[in-house]
């Protein structure tokens, strides 16, 4: 019968062989560590960052972005990490993480990023900081701004073209960044004919359907043929609701032709695809601007959708010559 050992020895060797192990691991983790802090000293991949206020999932303003990164990133080779859910409380911290670990460019896609932004940008100097119509307001810092005014301009004119009754609406909500569109709106109605009437229903925010499908029925039972709204989900309440009238309307964001095809005259794409693409390349070759950078109708990112089949042929190339003015004048906007 083989003899057996004490327990202190037994213990003994246990507390030996869990130092080995724990010393073993340890030593692998500092390699790792290691390995990793060379590969971002001597990688020229450029590393990107996302955040995201909500989830990625959307189909819509985030899922957006996200989708545009991936693409790029099949492309031109950047690594890409996403944060999303990111709570207003939570930003100035999740930013920071990623400029203390050398990410070298990190993305809010919001206005409600600027603000942090702002607060960690001065401290972290190697990165730069991308965010939507905020402000920007160091060297490391940008903020993208839809240029919506010669956007709305060229609505209002389609839309004053395709009224016969010469009375229009423009479902909007009521929040500052939403005005200038609304006044390019109405400038554009104007040019195209002095005598149209624009009816401007307001909502308290891009998902108000109920308020929105009321504002609706009041304008075409006042005489509106031609309805525009720049929200969410309310689109495609209004568009439908419009379409049960015989009324035309204009999507907004996405082609919405889908939703009533003998209805939807075109819609005012904003192609963040392509918004996404200009900042890549502008940072790829060191030339992203600092500050405010609008992006519009002369960059792509504003652009219409095809015309429905209802718009005549001279109006569609009326339509043209408009966009190409609006893209080559310095000034094109007036009465």
């Amino acid at each position: 019968m083989p003899k057996l050992r004490s327990f202190p020895a037994l213990f003994t060797g246990f507390i030996i062989g869990l130092l080995i192990l724990v010393t073993s691991q340890f030593l692998i983790s500092m390699h790792q560590l290691d390995s990793i802090h060379n590969h971002s000293k001597k990688s020229n991949q450029i590393r990107v960052a996302l955040l995201l206020e909500g989830p990625t999932y959307d189909q819509g303003w985030n899922s957006s972005a996200l989708e545009s990164l991936q693409e790029l990133q099949k492309k031109m080779g950047f690594s890409l990490d996403i944060a999303n859910n990111v709570k207003p409380a939570e930003i100035e911290e999740v930013a920071k993480k990623f400029a203390a670990n050398g990410y070298d460019l990190v993305f809010g896609h919001g206005v409600i990023f600027s603000e942090a932004f702002t607060k960690v940008a001065a401290n972290y100097p190697q990165t730069r900081f991308v965010s939507f119509n905020g402000e920007a307001r160091y060297e490391n810092q940008t903020a993208i701004r839809y240029d919506m005014k010669p956007a709305g301009y060229l609505v209002g004119y389609l839309a004053a073209k395709m009224s016969k009754s010469r009375n229009i609406g423009y479902i909007v909500v009521n929040k500052p960044p939403e005005m200038m569109q609304l006044e390019g709106f109405r400038e554009g109605a104007r040019k195209a004919n002095p005598n149209v009437a624009v009816s401007v229903g307001y909502v308290r925010d891009f998902n108000d359907i109920e308020k929105a499908v009321e504002i609706t029925r009041e304008m075409i039972a006042a005489g509106v043929d031609v309805v525009y709204t720049t929200g969410d989900s309310i689109n495609l309440e209004v568009i439908t609701e419009a379409q049960r009238s015989g009324v035309y309307s204009i999507g907004y964001i996405a082609d919405q032709h889908y939703i009533a095809p003998d209805y939807v005259l075109t819609s005012l794409i904003q192609d963040v695809g392509q918004c996404y693409r200009l900042i890549m390349d502008q940072f790829v070759q060191g030339k992203l601007p600092h500050g405010t950078v609008k992006f519009g109708l002369s960059e792509g990112v504003n652009h219409l959708s095809p015309f429905g089949p209802m718009v005549p042929q001279e109006i569609r190339e009326e339509i043209n010559q408009v966009l190409n003015a609006l893209i080559t004048s310095p000034d094109p906007l007036g009465g």
